[in-house]
């Protein structure tokens, strides 16, 4: 599916995605890093998601989806919401995306080109160097953390991509810093959510 991108900073969202994508590829060959015959597929991992531009161009993309498969995608967000909420405390259930759809190797992103940065990024090691000098690391999957013992170099520094993510959030509210309420939403809760309020 292809969704236009009129909005300028939602097309800057996505040249930004492509830098991520590139990273992502760079520090996984760094790596040896394949999801090739892994059975821990990342689209069962619950993310939360934490941007206005990402929400808006996930729910862009939603809505543009066929009636009967947005009926379905609605009913998987509900159904991953219920499971979510009815698991015991400390328990995180695996439960597919609603987004996701089976691919050969497994499930993938029904709407792979709108992936926010947390599902690019995931399954790599990474890093954040934060304004005061402070280096905050992220080890990525169980296979990467194997790989990078041998490795431990190969880490993707996401310090400017987060940067770059933040400017576009600032760009999209016109400039204003703050003054909307934190953004802290599953994909189920975008989907039934619908898209933010600007």
């Amino acid at each position: 599916m292809k969704n236009k991108l009129k909005n300028p900073v939602l097309r800057r969202l996505h040249e930004l995605y492509k830098r991520m994508d590139q990273a992502y590829v760079e520090t996984a060959g760094a790596l040896g890093l394949s999801c090739a015959g892994c059975t821990d597929n990342c689209c069962e991992t619950p993310f939360s998601h934490h941007t206005y531009i990402e929400w808006l161009d996930l729910s862009r993309a939603i809505s543009a989806l066929p009636e009967a498969r947005l009926n379905e995608v609605r009913h998987n967000a509900e159904e991953w919401l219920r499971v979510q909420r009815g698991s015991m405390p400390g328990v995180i259930p695996r439960v597919p995306c609603p987004l996701s759809v089976p691919t050969e190797s497994g499930l993938g992103c029904g709407l792979y080109e709108h992936r926010p940065m947390v599902c690019r990024l995931h399954g790599v090691p990474t890093y954040l160097v934060r304004p005061d000098g402070a280096r905050l690391s992220f080890p990525g999957c169980e296979h990467a953390q194997e790989l990078a013992k041998t490795k431990p170099d190969a880490a993707l520094d996401r310090t400017m991509l987060l940067a770059d993510l933040a400017r576009l959030e600032m760009d999209l509210a016109g400039g204003v810093r703050g003054g909307r309420p934190r953004v802290n939403l599953s994909i189920a809760e975008i989907i039934l959510v619908g898209p933010p309020t600007l």
